[in-house]
């Protein structure tokens, strides 16, 4: 696949479920265009432990964030 029209394409033949996943999918990729990658960080915690921080700015990982996340995960 290598012309718009051949994406394009591809893309109106997918089922509905598939159409929206490619959605969230070119969204995210959309709406983060242009920014540095933020990338969560492993830091030392309590007892030798790592703990994994997310950068600034991260949405907090309430129950519903995280739900939403696994929805959207392939």
């Amino acid at each position: 696949m290598s012309t718009l029209a051949e994406i394009q394409a591809a893309a109106e033949s997918l089922p509905p479920e598939q159409k929206e996943e490619l959605f969230r999918f070119l969204a995210t990729r959309l709406s983060n265009a242009g920014e540095p990658a933020r990338r969560a960080t492993l830091v030392q915690g309590p007892h030798n432990t790592l703990l994994l921080e997310a950068p600034p700015g991260a949405p907090s990982m309430t129950n519903e964030t995280v739900k939403r996340l696994l929805e959207e995960f392939p």
